[in-house]
C-alpha cells in the first residue's frame, strides 16, 4: 500500500453517492451530427464525451443493467445537444444502436473535489442553444 505525506493524508475526500458513465460519440453519431450542418465541418473536438451520474451499483453486471434500463434517456440527451427536433433523431433508438453510436465506460467511484455544495439545474432550451452556439463557434476556429 502506498504511503502519502501527512499533509495529503489529512485532506478530506468526499465521495458522492453515485457512480458514473462516460459516453463518447463514435463515427456514426458524428456523421449524423454533421449531416445536420452540412455546410459547416465539425472538428473532432466538438464531440466531447458526456458524463452521466448513475445510482450506486455493486458490480459490472449491475452497471450494465442500469444502462439497459436507462440508455434511451442518455441517448436522447446526446441527440438533443445537436438537434432539438426529435424528427431528425434516429428511430428506433435501440440499445444496439446506442452501442453502435457510443463507446462508454463505467466509473464506480466519484469524488467531489469542489468546495461548494452540489446543485441540480434543469436543462432548458436556452441552455441547449448556448451549448450549440459554443459547439458551432469551436467548429469555425
Amino acid at each position: 500500500m502506498p504511503t502519502f505525506p501527512a499533509a495529503v493524508a489529512a485532506i478530506p475526500v468526499k465521495i458522492v453517492n453515485r457512480c458514473a458513465i462516460t459516453v463518447e460519440p463514435r463515427q456514426p453519431f458524428m456523421e449524423w451530427a454533421q449531416q445536420l450542418q452540412p455546410d459547416q465541418p465539425l472538428p473532432p473536438a466538438a464531440f466531447e464525451p458526456g458524463l452521466y451520474l448513475l445510482p450506486l451499483y455493486d458490480s459490472r453486471k449491475d452497471a450494465i443493467e442500469l444502462l439497459q434500463q436507462g440508455y434511451e434517456k442518455i441517448f436522447c440527451s446526446e441527440l438533443e445537444i445537436w438537434s432539438n427536433d426529435p424528427e431528425t433523431w434516429p428511430s428506433p433508438r435501440s440499445l444496439a444502436l446506442f452501442h453502435e453510436w457510443f463507446a462508454f465506460r463505467f466509473y464506480d467511484l466519484v469524488s467531489d473535489q469542489g468546495q461548494d455544495p452540489l446543485a441540480h439545474y434543469e436543462v432548458d432550451e436556452s441552455f441547449l442553444e448556448d451549448l450549440r452556439s459554443v459547439i458551432n463557434d469551436s467548429s469555425e476556429s
